[in-house]
C-alpha cells in the first residue's frame, strides 16, 4: 500500500490525463459498459473497444505491478497499454504493450509515443533502454499489429518524432 503524497497525486493525475489524451488522438473511445463488467482492480482502466484494447493508467509499472494488469488481461481476453508518465528527468510517457494469448501474455516493454508531422501516433523503442530495439506499431482506432517497418526513416527523424510527442504531451500538462 503507498502513502498518498502530493508528487504521488500528481503524477497519477499525468498518467492519467496522458492516457486520456493517447485515446483521443488515436480516435479510441472508452466504453462506460465495460466498467461494469471487470471487477475491481481492473474495473477504473479504460476499455477501447474498436482496438480490443485496456489502456492502464500507471504511475508504477514495473514487473510486478504487470502482474495485476496481466491478470486483468487474462479475465478481459484482450490487450493492454500500460501508460506511465514519467516521473523524473524529462517528461514523457513510458509504455509497455501486452499482447493476449489463450496461454499466457506477451510483453514489450520500453515504448514511447512518437508521432508524426500529420499527427500519426506510434509506439516505437526508447532510443535509451528497450528490450526489443526493432518493434514500433502504429496506433489507430483498431488492434495492434506490428508494423514492418519503423516509422522514421533516420535518427532525426526519429528524435524529431519523439519531440513532437513530448512537446504535444507537454501542452496536455501545461508544461510548456
Amino acid at each position: 500500500m503507498y502513502i498518498m503524497t502530493k508528487e504521488r497525486a500528481l503524477a497519477q493525475m499525468r498518467a492519467l490525463t496522458a492516457t486520456q489524451a493517447l485515446a483521443t488522438l488515436v480516435g479510441w473511445q472508452s466504453d462506460p459498459a465495460t466498467r461494469l463488467l471487470l471487477r475491481p482492480p481492473f474495473s477504473e482502466w479504460f476499455y477501447a473497444a474498436s482496438a480490443d484494447l485496456l489502456l492502464v493508467p500507471s504511475i508504477e509499472p514495473t514487473r510486478g505491478d504487470l502482474a495485476i494488469v496481466d491478470r486483468g488481461m487474462r479475465e478481459a481476453r484482450c490487450d493492454a497499454l500500460v501508460v506511465k508518465a514519467s516521473s523524473e528527468g524529462r517528461r514523457t510517457l513510458y509504455i509497455a504493450y501486452g499482447q493476449w494469448g489463450r496461454q499466457q501474455n506477451v510483453w514489450c516493454h520500453g515504448r514511447r509515443l512518437w508521432l508524426s508531422p500529420r499527427g500519426d501516433a506510434w509506439l516505437v523503442p526508447d532510443p535509451h533502454d528497450s528490450e526489443d530495439p526493432h518493434l514500433s506499431m502504429q496506433l489507430t482506432e483498431h488492434r495492434l499489429q506490428v508494423a514492418s517497418h519503423p516509422p522514421a526513416r533516420d535518427d532525426q527523424e526519429a528524435i524529431d518524432g519523439l519531440d513532437r510527442a513530448d512537446a504535444f504531451l507537454a501542452q496536455i500538462w501545461g508544461d510548456r
